[in-house]
């Protein structure tokens, strides 16, 4: 008899506006980079709609924000490499999630799905 333990990772979704340049990388090679000069963290909502509402505050003003970034990723991973310290409480009340440079490798391989929405 064979057994298999077959055990399902648990996920959770968090969201990034993106520009449309920073949304072709992400199409283009599935993962999150850093742009060369940019910040050195990736920063991400907890809340969809929160997420949504600080795009529309066209607060980017190199590359506007063009989608919002869907990203299924696995809770105990996020949970290890994430810092949960809010960034802006008063746009993300929810909460937020930064991932650090250093982090984005372990971040990217823990990723389930990616979606987008326009």
């Amino acid at each position: 008899m064979v057994i298999i333990d077959i055990k399902k990772k648990e996920t959770v979704c968090i969201y990034r506006a993106v520009g449309k340049d920073e949304l072709k990388s992400i199409l283009k090679t599935k993962q999150f980079s850093l742009k060369c000069g940019g910040a050195e963290v990736k920063y991400f909502g907890i809340d969809f709609n929160e997420t949504l509402n600080f795009a529309n505050k066209d607060l980017f003003d190199d590359d506007p924000a063009a989608a919002i970034v869907e990203v299924v990723i696995e809770k105990n991973v996020l949970e290890i490499i994430g810092d949960f310290t809010n960034v802006d409480a008063r746009i993300f009340r929810s909460g937020t999630v930064e991932i650090q440079e250093n982090k984005l490798f372990q971040f990217n391989s823990a990723i389930i799905g990616i979606n987008y929405y326009i």
